[in-house]
């Protein structure tokens, strides 16, 4: 199953059975207590098609996600970002164009699963403000991140809730780069933009949090209890309200 949330970048996705994603290794708070918080992020390696060729960018996705959540329960990605390290091969184009700046609008495509279930939905509209391009030719040859340029977008994401008991993670795939040049003054480039593909490379890890989704408790404020001791709950209560009539 695969769920474009473009055209609703905010709408929940659900499954049907009841469950409830436990990100990492927390453990199921009681009812009464509130779910902590903790940053997860990944660092994958994807390629992406250039006018100069296939080049390849270094990607950290991270957000604030809940340790653990309810059968149902919405869980919105909070402090998401997107950090993307363009290398000087793939910069070069924008320095043949007198470019100043360059900023991004990014689109990335999350897979949720849990258990055999899976849904992709688009975290889209993240926006990295304009930074400043390294200085044309820097860097080229030298290796590491000399003469590269990192993007950092950020915004709003989808809700996500998970329902059916198994493992559920949040995982990274397909990104796409709409990139924007400005020249010192301010003034687009011709041409200005650049619409990248990026695909991750094959044999990473791109699991950005995951854990167990235990089955949901029987009651709200209730633990789940065999036949013989709710028949013994309910025969103290009605003893109770017996009782009292007397």
């Amino acid at each position: 199953m695969t769920v474009d949330a473009r055209a609703a970048a905010r709408r929940p996705i659900h499954w049907a059975v009841g469950g409830a994603l436990v990100v990492a290794t927390a453990l199921v708070p009681s009812a009464e207590s509130a779910a902590a918080e903790q940053k997860s992020k990944v660092a994958l390696r994807y390629t992406c098609p250039f006018p100069s060729g296939p080049e390849e960018a270094d990607v950290v996705v991270s957000a604030v996600l809940p340790t653990s959540a309810r059968t149902g329960e919405e869980i919105r990605p909070a402090q998401v970002a997107v950090e993307v390290t363009l290398p000087p091969t793939a910069l070069a184009r924008f320095g043949d164009l007198d470019a100043a700046t360059l900023s991004a609008v990014a689109r990335l495509t999350v897979r949720n699963s849990v258990g055999d279930k899976s849904a992709d939905a688009s975290w889209q509209d993240l926006t990295a403000p304009p930074a400043e391009l390294p200085p044309p030719g820097e860097g080229e040859g030298e290796g590491d991140d000399q003469g590269a340029l990192t993007l950092t977008a950020t915004g709003d994401v989808p809700t996500v809730a998970f329902g059916s008991p198994g493992r559920a993670t949040l995982a990274a795939d397909a990104l796409d780069l709409a990139l924007t040049s400005l020249t010192e003054a301010g003034e687009p480039t011709t041409p200005s933009g650049l619409d990248v593909a990026c695909a991750p490379a094959p044999g990473q890890e791109a699991e950005l949090a995951g854990g167990p989704v235990p089955f949901p408790l029987f009651r709200a404020h209730e633990p789940d209890l065999d036949p013989v001791c709710r028949f013994l709950l309910e025969k103290k209560k009605q003893n109770k309200e017996d009782s009292k009539r007397i």
